[in-house]
């Protein structure tokens, strides 16, 4: 039996979307969750849910256990809750996963992050209580964590749907690189990381532009710079 892969922030908007993915190339989804009804309310029975929680690290360990990869799309919230913040989630909440998946040796770890990580002077910083700035330790835990990696910066998110442009990728997350892309393509590019061997160590930004879907999903990837090189 297949074993499933673990999505964390499942039911935000790109989070929906890869579980669908997943879902639809017949691969087992298992989602982490602190409130059942509210996922069931969106998968009913098509996935497997458990218990479990970024910000609580000791939840973790079953949730990561037995899986063949984790695709992390968590985010903070905008509220008031200082227990919801770019620092709690975006950095420590994604830091325990990684942990936790470092520590039962998951084959691969996928995780949606933003373009502009590296800028402390976008306004996203100035709005949202530095989350660029907290994102970008996340990314850099995935990266010293030496787990096998992608890491996804995608621009502007939007609800259009997938498939009907082209991508741009780019990495060095240069300011002049700006745009959106559909959190369907997003999540697309989550999936197809999971089984292409040129996805892995590297970090890029995406945004659609106009042209044709990708269908060569693999020189997509091989055009890529592993990080570090």
């Amino acid at each position: 039996m297949a074993k499933p892969v673990l999505v964390a922030g499942a039911t935000g908007g790109v989070g929906k979307q890869i579980v669908q993915k997943l879902l639809a190339r017949g691969t087992p989804v298992r989602v982490l969750a602190r409130d059942f009804a509210a996922a069931r309310a969106v998968f009913s029975d098509t996935v497997e849910y458990i218990a479990g929680e970024v910000r609580e690290p000791e939840t973790l360990s079953p949730a990561v256990s037995g899986v063949e990869a984790v695709i992390c799309a968590v985010g903070a919230g905008r509220g008031d809750d200082q227990t919801n913040t770019p620092e709690k989630v975006d950095y420590e909440g994604v830091r325990n996963l990684i942990e936790a998946a470092r520590a039962a040796n998951v084959p691969h770890f996928v995780l949606v992050s933003s373009l502009g990580v590296t800028q402390p002077n976008h306004p996203l910083n100035q709005m949202f209580d530095n989350v660029l700035a907290w994102k970008l330790r996340g990314e850099d835990a995935l990266r010293t964590s030496g787990l096998p990696y992608t890491i996804i910066r995608p621009g502007g998110l939007v609800d259009d749907p997938g498939g009907r442009l082209a991508l741009r990728l780019n990495q060095g997350d240069d300011p002049a690189f700006t745009g959106s892309i559909s959190r369907e393509d997003v999540a697309a590019l989550c999936v197809q990381a999971l089984t292409q061997p040129a996805a892995r160590s590297i970090t890029f930004e995406v945004i659609a532009v106009d042209g044709l879907s990708p269908t060569d999903w693999a020189a997509l990837f091989a055009a890529l710079k592993p990080d570090g090189r």
